[in-house]
């Protein structure tokens, strides 16, 4: 099963997803692209802005990919 199957089946588990976290979990760089393809397919994926501390002390933002469920 490629990634794209994957990243789907991890957020209809209810998982989030970052790009770090992408590559760390599903070997991928490639998580904006593929949110983009299931996103054409239908599926009801956002994201939301994030805020952290790096480990030098600089202040970073990024997004966190999830699926909507109603």
């Amino acid at each position: 099963m490629g990634p794209q199957k994957r990243i789907l089946a991890y957020f209809k588990e209810g998982g989030r997803l970052t790009v770090n976290k992408a590559l760390y979990m599903f070997s991928t760089t490639e998580l904006r692209k593929i949110v983009s393809r299931l996103r054409q397919a239908g599926h009801n994926i956002t994201s939301q802005w994030r805020s952290d501390t790096a480990s030098d002390g600089r202040n970073v933002r990024y997004k966190e990919y999830y699926l909507v469920t109603e």
